[in-house]
């Protein structure tokens, strides 16, 4: 190591400024060797015999962190897991405690409010052949989607998409289920041709809505309808504008019931996915927070106000005594289309429910 000051003040008188740049390179070779091991001597490369200078490498992609074999076993555990215990009568504590350990995010919060009630409630479903979704590069807590059909005790079959994820050494959790609208076919998410999709960044701005700002304008949109300034970036459905008239209709029914009416929603803070899709936009997961209150404003005749019956599995309480405050966690599914096509984001899936009554 003394020689490289020496060598230094050769080559710059020699070379001048022009060599600079080669010779840090030969620096940091230098340095390397030096440092190798103790007796000075430089350490071979494991890899030095198998480099000529003609060699051209070529990047090996790494393996993605998550295989279609490890999503495969993962979601084939969750579902058959839940065929078994969702068909075990009674339900025992025990068997709640495992259909728990299998969710998280939006999905604990509904599981939780499912088990409020009594064990015939709970639903039995069974489950068809998935197609999935894998990301190959992704980071953060690892996930990935697939679609599935589901059937139900009635023997209806929707569509469900989920999202499994699975942080640090946790087993894979279900961190949302979502159904299809009734009509709506799965959108084609690009794969590779290892069969992985595309996920894309929160802030990605290919599409015409970012991952992350596609729930508050779903929330402006569910507020305030065609007055809001989501008009146009959103379609107009049922989970979108249909869900701000409906506000305005409850408005008026629950004034002649004597009770002041209010619903405002929410991006909440369970994580947001997106896979790139064929078109060049993007399926989107992620969900709202709905917010709803009811008021008592006058009190002779609100005295006799009962809470309503989707709401009183949540509460011990039978009547409003002053306010009703219940808060819906909603799942959804949408397609954003590729920036400056021309077209609008669509709701094409969703499933919510109760998870919390507050009666003051």
């Amino acid at each position: 190591m003394a020689r490289i000051g020496e060598y230094r003040e050769v080559y710059v008188r020699e070379n001048g400024r022009r060599g600079v740049l080669a010779l840090a390179l030969a620096l940091i070779t230098a340095t390397a060797a030096c440092s190798g091991s103790g007796d000075g001597r430089p350490e071979r490369s494991p890899s030095a015999d198998a480099v000529t200078p003609t060699a051209h490498p070529t990047a090996t992609p790494s393996p993605p962190p998550v295989t279609l074999a490890e999503a495969k076993r993962a979601l084939a555990g969750v579902v058959g897991a839940d065929g078994v215990l969702g068909a075990a009568t009674p339900h025992l504590d025990a068997d709640r405690r495992l259909m728990l350990e299998q969710t998280r995010d939006g999905q604990e919060a509904l599981t939780i409010a499912a088990f409020s009630g009594s064990a015939e409630d709970l639903p039995h479903y069974t489950w068809g052949a998935p197609r999935l979704l894998v990301p190959r590069n992704q980071q953060g807590p690892l996930w990935f989607a697939a679609f599935v059909d589901r059937e139900e005790s009635s023997g209806e079959v929707r569509t469900a998409v989920l999202t499994l994820m699975r942080q640090g050494g946790e087993d894979w959790r279900v961190s949302s289920t979502s159904l299809l609208d009734e009509g709506v076919r799965p959108p084609e998410v690009v794969t590779d041709t290892e069969g992985y999709a595309t996920a894309l960044g929160e802030e990605d701005a290919t599409v015409a809505i970012s991952p992350r700002l596609m729930a508050p304008l779903h929330a402006t949109s569910a507020e305030e309808g065609e007055r809001g300034f989501a008009t146009g970036l959103i379609e107009e459905g049922p989970h979108t504008t249909g869900l701000a008239d409906e506000i305005t209709r409850r408005r008026a029914e629950e004034k002649n019931n004597c009770l002041g009416y209010d619903s405002i929603f929410a991006a909440s803070d369970y994580p947001v996915h997106a896979l790139r899709t064929a078109d060049g936009g993007a399926l989107v997961l992620y969900s709202l927070i709905r917010t709803t209150t009811r008021s008592i404003k006058v009190t002779p005749c609100g005295s006799d106000t009962r809470i309503p019956p989707e709401a009183r599995k949540l509460t011990k309480e039978r009547f409003i005594l002053k306010e009703l405050r219940t808060v819906e966690t909603q799942l959804y599914v949408s397609t954003v289309p590729a920036k400056d096509s021309g077209h609008a984001a669509k709701v094409i899936g969703y499933l919510g429910g109760l998870t919390k009554v507050i009666v003051s």
